[in-house]
């Protein structure tokens, strides 16, 4: 009779997080992951060929858990994932602070094409308009993020907050045309609100 299966795809992509929440990307192997599950290495190489057919699997794996968000307000977006940046540092690292292979693209955002549906919808403006628009917050998003998970920034909630609606305003009055503090003040609740 064969022995039932104890440990599992997910326990194994779990534990590789957990390590590298510890310890950090440089620790994740096969055998410290073993070690966090206390088990030998056997069941982890029943379900990955190789350490590097874990850890593809395991960058798709967390940006689904980490920074998959259901929030319908774009501001909120952008301060979850500084959030993640600034609480899970040595995650953050390993997902966007490694070398890329030759033409990979910039991370792929989990949210993009929710988050471009309702750009485009709910601020009345084109694909590429909204496309553009993100773009440029993601850039801002990713170097905040890579400032605050390698400390060389400390922002609290409140300043996050104050900088991303500083540079949705430059954005608004940029992509929207704004002319006036009132124009700009319909965009900004419009953005507040976004609705799928």
């Amino acid at each position: 009779m064969s022995a039932k299966k104890r440990i599992f795809k997910e326990d194994i992509l779990d534990a590789g997080i957990r390590v590298i929440q510890k310890r950090g990307a440089e620790a994740l192997t096969v055998r410290n992951i073993a070690g966090e599950l206390g088990c030998s290495t056997q069941p982890i190489y029943s379900e990955f060929q190789n350490s590097e057919a874990l850890k593809e699997a395991l960058l798709p794996y967390a940006k689904e858990k980490y920074l998959r968000f259901s929030y319908t307000n774009y501001k909120a977006f952008a301060l979850a994932f500084l959030e993640f940046a600034k609480t899970q540092k040595e995650l953050f690292k390993f997902l966007y602070l490694r070398r890329r292979a030759d033409g990979e693209n910039l991370p792929e955002d989990v949210n993009y094409a929710s988050t471009i549906a309702l750009l485009s919808k709910n601020l009345e403006m084109t694909e590429a308009q909204a496309k553009e628009m993100h773009r440029w917050m993601q850039y801002y998003c990713y170097t905040q993020g890579v400032m605050l998970a390698t400390d060389y920034r400390d922002l609290s909630l409140q300043e996050t907050d104050k900088e991303l609606t500083e540079l949705f305003c430059i954005m608004l009055r940029h992509y929207k045309a704004v002319k006036s503090e009132e124009e700009l003040a319909f965009w900004l609740e419009k953005a507040r609100h976004l609705i799928l």
